[in-house]
């Protein structure tokens, strides 16, 4: 081990107290940093403070509607499972994508309990559709809509998809892109078909 002259001669040695550096600027930006940090953290402009007020917007409970008799009827609120991720369609009013109309990314979600962001009501596209009762049949069209909430989704927005072009196309799968579009078009339109048939 090799020691410095000064070390050698029994001088002053450098201990955690001794200061170097712009130490006085140091910890008056770490006063101006905490100053910081407190004032957001009051005003509630924290990013963490702002993605637990979009949680809370969007996890507000939601009612599904009764079935006793087991059929589906227009007007009913129900929820939609994707087999393939098992997992529940879900709307993200806080992420936004370029449509005709004001558009935002559904996603899927494992959790199960029916809130404003996975809940649907089921809309008749035809009145004239050739049945005359409120029960929804295999073959007649549907919209599924979503009622606005929180302080993104200020209006009713329907289920849309379209095929997979060069501009459409789901952002990590690359799949065809699900969303929830503000306007009802022809891309808005499901219909229910028979299992297997």
């Amino acid at each position: 081990m090799q020691f410095t002259p000064q070390q050698l001669t029994g001088g002053p040695k450098y201990q955690h107290h001794t200061r170097i550096g712009n130490w006085s600027e140091d910890q008056e930006l770490e006063e101006l940093r905490l100053k910081d940090f407190l004032a957001q953290k009051e005003s509630g402009q924290l990013k963490v403070t702002a993605k637990q007020r979009q949680l809370e917007e969007c996890l507000q409970a939601a009612k599904l509607s009764e079935t006793p008799d087991g059929l589906l009827r227009w007007g009913q609120s129900v929820m939609l499972l994707n087999h393939q991720s098992k997992g529940w369609l879900s709307v993200n009013p806080y992420d936004e994508v370029t449509k005709t109309s004001e558009a935002f990314v559904m996603t899927t979600t494992a959790r199960s309990d029916p809130s404003v962001r996975n809940v649907f009501i089921m809309d008749r596209v035809d009145e004239q559709d050739g049945y005359d009762d409120d029960v929804i049949h295999y073959g007649q069209l549907v919209r599924f809509a979503m009622a606005p909430f929180g302080s993104k989704m200020c209006r009713p927005t329907f289920l849309h998809s379209e095929m997979v072009t060069a501009l459409a196309a789901a952002k990590f799968s690359r799949h065809q892109e699900v969303t929830g579009l503000a306007e009802p078009n022809g891309e808005t339109k499901w219909q229910g078909l028979f299992p297997g048939g």
